[in-house]
């Protein structure tokens, strides 16, 4: 929940600023002792990746864990907060239904519009038998904006209003700053209101008393008794580290912690203060990524991407998160290949244990995703609704599976210039990104043995000999091998279809897709992981992930710049995906 994002308009409290941030602490003293020092939570291994599964409910979870995910690289899959919330009729006038509803809890019981905790167990359980843990993404600082005066009830009919969530077991001795001390955090150089004021209106608990500690170490617990591995602390940075060490140190077990610290220039709360916890999000990492794939920066000075770039350490890494993607800091779906560029090359290099990122579109920033009547989230339907599916791509599950085969290997020969770079994880694997406009030829030093390797993006066939392989790199596409097979997921060999389409007729801001018969090529409907690039105008090219054997009928879409198709006048084209290697589509538009 980073505070630089404004558009998170949340509930109205019912509260004004009565008190200064100078007279907090008189205001409301500490009534307990300092947390005790606890070591850091469990680490994740070098081969380890998440996948933060935003707004997928509990079911659908559950069926990729059975399916995509099973042979996919992925070893964690992360859930939206799984904790009851408000109602969507009951956020901010005019955003109804806001994604953002889920950070503002009733109680910790596990009933939201994601699924029951039947169902979140099933999910679990379904995972684990699938290899893939289960990180959930918990609340923990504050409860929901409430009213001071009208009660109202959440998502599964527990009643709430401002300082008062009985089924969570809070009262107004439980938060900070109530009464006439009341304040609202503005001066984000003041530790004290950061940390001890509310936050858009959200009541901050007080994390220095016991029996807060104890009852949210209870939730953690019971999420930890059906099976979750690990916990993404939302909004950890507004809650003092001695506080959060202690919460942590009444868990059970030895959880995989990451946490939500937005760290900014001249600030007195800095990511340092939490790594004693655990990982910590490291979010320059996901600015600095764009800036080198997608800004003004050159993509070759990636490979050293690390604590020398004042990141901290232990590190969670991102391309981009549920609130990062509504900004304009880091990349999101909308920027199609560069974004999977980005995922790629954060998979594939050793900092930081990565969470790659699957959502859904919107056109403004507090868009939900497909509901149900009864204001349920609708199971996924990949290519069919909304969510992107884009962790299906290559770029993604195969580099997920790169990751894991190349666990624990420092990087070696690296090579770059201007947009493309390329480098090696010990004598294990090799990548090679191209993020510039120009397509690369070059031979390439390696550490691999000689042999014979399947990329596991595009599944074509790259030959080392002597220490060394040449390959011929289409801009914004990547190549990336290893030793022990074709890597995880979907880019296999004979499971991907490469497109080369020359098409006309576009105007800025209009893009191409390749759509069709089968949920790959979104049963008719463009989305983003059978996008096409423009770079080389007028071809339009990409790789799409299509199971071997596969037959199916396709056709070529400009999707315009005010949402419109323009298909191709001709009938439905038909294509197999051959048993080995990739099928090569190299087509004209309009043309037989």
């Amino acid at each position: 929940m980073p505070h630089s994002i404004a558009r998170r308009t949340l509930a109205a409290a019912g509260g004004a600023a009565l008190a200064a941030a100078a007279v907090l602490a008189a205001a409301y003293p500490r009534t307990e002792p300092p947390a005790p020092e606890t070591a850091p939570a469990a680490a994740l291994g070098g081969g380890d990746s998440i996948l933060n599964m935003f707004e997928w409910t509990w079911n659908s979870i559950a069926a990729e864990c059975e399916g995509p995910l099973a042979d996919s690289g992925y070893t964690y899959v992360q859930t939206s907060p799984p904790n009851e919330h408000i109602l969507g009729a009951d956020a901010t006038p005019g955003e109804e239904d806001a994604w953002y509803i889920h950070y503002q809890p009733v109680s910790y019981e596990l009933e939201s519009r994601l699924g029951t905790r039947a169902e979140y167990a099933d999910m679990i359980a379904a995972c684990e038998a699938n290899g893939i843990g289960v990180i959930a993404d918990v609340v923990i600082n504050h409860m929901a904006a409430g009213s001071a005066t009208e009660t109202r009830y959440g998502w599964n009919g527990s009643e709430y209003r401002q300082f008062h969530y009985p089924d969570a077991g809070y009262d107004a001795s439980d938060f900070h700053n109530t009464g006439s001390s009341y304040c609202e955090i503005d001066n984000y150089q003041d530790r004290a209101e950061v940390q001890n004021c509310h936050l858009v209106g959200l009541n901050d608990l007080d994390t220095s008393q016991a029996d807060v500690r104890e009852t949210i170490a209870a939730y953690l617990d019971d999420l930890t008794s059906l099976g979750v591995a690990g916990f993404r602390v939302d909004a950890a940075k507004h809650i003092a580290a001695t506080d959060l060490a202690a919460i942590m140190s009444l868990v059970d077990g030895d959880p995989y912690i990451v946490q939500e610290v937005i760290g900014a220039a001249g600030e007195p709360i800095t990511e340092a203060e939490y790594t004693g916890i655990g990982d910590v999000q490291e979010f320059s990492y996901s600015y600095d990524l764009k800036n080198h794939v997608n800004g003004s920066s050159e993509a070759r000075h990636l490979t050293t991407m690390g604590t020398g770039w004042g990141y901290t350490s232990p590190a969670g890494v991102f391309t981009a998160n549920h609130d990062t993607e509504r900004g304009s800091l880091t990349m999101s779906y909308k920027h199609g290949q560069d974004y999977l560029l980005g995922e790629a090359f954060m998979l594939a290099h050793p900092f930081g244990t990565p969470a790659s990122y699957t959502g859904y579109a919107f056109s403004n920033s507090h868009a939900g995703p497909p509901l149900n009547a009864d204001g349920s989230v609708a199971d996924v339907n990949c290519g069919a609704d909304a969510f992107t599916c884009i962790h299906r791509s290559p770029y993604m599950s195969g580099m997920a599976g790169f990751r894991a085969a190349t666990a624990g290997d420092a990087v070696v020969n690296t090579w770059g210039s201007g947009d493309a770079l390329a480098f090696g994880r010990g004598d294990t694997g090799h990548v090679v990104i191209n993020a510039g406009t120009s397509a690369i030829t070059q031979t390439f030093t390696t550490s691999l043995p000689d042999g014979s390797y399947t990329d596991v993006i595009s599944g074509s066939t790259v030959t080392v000999s002597g220490g060394a392989f040449t390959a011929a790199v289409a801009a914004k596409t990547a190549l990336a091998i290893h030793a022990g097979g074709t890597g995880g997921g979907s880019g296999g060999t004979g499971s991907c279809v490469t497109v080369s389409a020359y098409v006309t007729g576009t105007s800025v801001g209009d893009e191409v897709y390749i759509v069709g018969s089968i949920p790959q090529l979104g049963d008719w409907t463009a989305i983003p992981s059978a996008h096409l690039s423009g770079a080389t105008y007028p071809y339009w090219k990409g790789t799409v992930s299509v199971p071997a054997g596969t037959t199916f009928q396709y056709k070529y879409v400009i999707v315009r710049s005010n949402g419109s198709y323009t298909w191709e006048s001709i009938g439905n084209r038909t294509a197999t995906v051959p048993g080995t290697g990739c099928l090569v589509l190299n087509q004209t538009w309009n043309t037989a």
